[in-house]
Formats: structure tokens, sequence, C-alpha cells
């Protein structure tokens, strides 16, 4: 379990990135970060991961309080894996296998033990195929799915991925919402960032909702999506057909099926 007490934060110009934001993130758990650009999910995810400090407030993991001690920090990055938006930040080996085994490496495993979850982590991923490419040569989505490989090598409890969908095409998407899937089937919380509510709405149990650095929301679909949404924001479009027609709980799937029964009665 994580938890944020009275986070506030901002940036050296004095802006306020973060405002007083109290959060619990139970474990086991597939959350959705919504909010417009601007919004603080990145600082947010910044703050999880100990890259960033607050200016006020505490974290918790388990109730131990992070102190941003290096060795602390060490093992607070070893429970909390965050791939960044843009896997060219987070790629930099010869090879795909040698960038996956780096994570490991550093925390100090065995070159045997780096590579065999270097290996297995890949596996998972779909891109064992390609451990020996360098990075540069892959598309954006096997670049994806080798950031996420990295991290998934080290194991850790949360799985943290700033807009992971943004830039694949639909097949890629589907490979991406099966790959954060799994992890979670292994007990493990994995909290996504994203701007596009239907990708939230097919796989997410729970949804943070940010504006302009406040904390709007925390809850399910049923309750997030009954009420006002920030600027920026829309109703997934799967549930907005479901709320017209009564329908409860409702998926992309059942969307199309009443969409195909309406169009035959036309």
């Amino acid at each position: 379990m994580i938890e944020l007490k009275n986070i506030h934060s901002s940036y050296p110009d004095g802006t306020e990135a973060l405002k007083r934001i109290d959060l619990t993130i139970q474990a086991g758990v597939k959350i959705a970060l919504l909010g417009a650009s601007g919004s603080g999910k990145s600082t947010l995810f910044h703050h999880l991961t100990g890259l960033m400090k607050p200016d006020e407030g505490t974290i918790f993991m388990n109730k131990e309080l992070l102190t941003y001690k290096k060795k602390q920090l060490r093992e607070w990055r070893k429970k909390i894996g965050f791939v960044m938006q843009n896997p060219d930040m987070q790629l930099f080996a010869p090879s795909v296998e040698e960038d996956v085994m780096y994570g490991p490496l550093q925390l100090g495993w065995s070159m045997n033990e780096a590579k065999k979850a270097a290996q297995d982590a890949m596996d998972k991923c779909g891109i064992l195929p390609l451990r020996h490419k360098p990075p540069h040569a892959l598309s954006m989505g096997e670049k994806k799915r080798a950031a996420i490989a990295g991290v998934a090598a080290m194991n850790p409890d949360v799985f943290i991925l700033d807009e992971p969908e943004a830039g694949l095409d639909p097949a890629n998407v589907k490979k991406l919402i099966a790959l954060i899937n799994d992890f979670h089937s292994r007990g493990k919380s994995v909290i996504v960032s994203t701007h596009h509510v239907d990708f939230a709405y097919e796989w997410a149990e729970e949804f943070i909702i940010l504006d302009k650095g406040e904390l709007v929301k925390h809850a399910n679909s049923a309750v997030v999506f009954n009420e006002p949404l920030p600027n920026g924001l829309e109703v997934p479009w799967a549930f907005e057909i479901g709320r017209l027609t009564g329908t409860r709980p409702f998926t992309k799937k059942d969307a199309f099926r009443i969409f195909g029964e309406l169009m035959s009665k036309m």
C-alpha cells in the first residue's frame, strides 16, 4: 500500500504542480491516472518513484516513510518500477538484452541471475527474438515493450507507466493491455497515466483524476464518469452507451453488441 499525505510540490519558477494531495493506493490494483496536459500526472509519478521530493507532505509504502536517503531510495525503486512515456529516454545499451539486464545488474544481481530475469521479461513482453538487436532499430511498439521488459526484469511490486499507449496502433495497444493484465494477474499493482479515457476504461479498476495539480476524484468508473469531468476529459463512449441503455456493468464488447442490435432495427 502506498500513502501520500498532504503532498504539495512546486516547479522552480513557483508554479504549483501538486496541491495538497492525499491519496491511498492499495496493493494489487489497476489504476488509470487521468488529466489534461499540465494536470500533474507526470509530477505525481516522479514523487511516487522518489525522483522528486515534495515541498511539503510525506509518502509511505507499507507504512515505511520515504526519507530520500540513497540506500532507502535504492530499495524503494526495487519495489516501484517506472516506464517513461518516451522509450528512447530509457533505452541506451547496445542491444535489447543488455538494456533489459541493466536494471537487475544495478540491483546487485549476478550476471546469470540478471540474464535469466531479462530473458523471462523479454519473453513475457514478446521481444525475446529481438534480444540481439540495437534498440534504435526497433519499431515504436517494440521499443515500448523493451522499456517495459527492462522494468519487469527487476520484478517490482508496482508498475508505473506514463502514457504507454501513446504512438501505438490498435494492434499494439491490444498487446499492451494484455501485458498489463498479465502483470496484474501476478499480484502486481499497475498505475497508468493516459489522456485516452476509452483506453483507460477498457482495463482499469480505479481512476484517479487530476486537474491543475488537484486531486479531483479517486474512485471506480461508476462514480467517476457519472459526475462532471474536468476540461479536457470526456466520458468513455462505452460507458456513455451503457448509461443511455441502462446496462451495467458495461464494456466495449457490450457497446459493439448493442450498437449492432440498434443498427439491425433501422
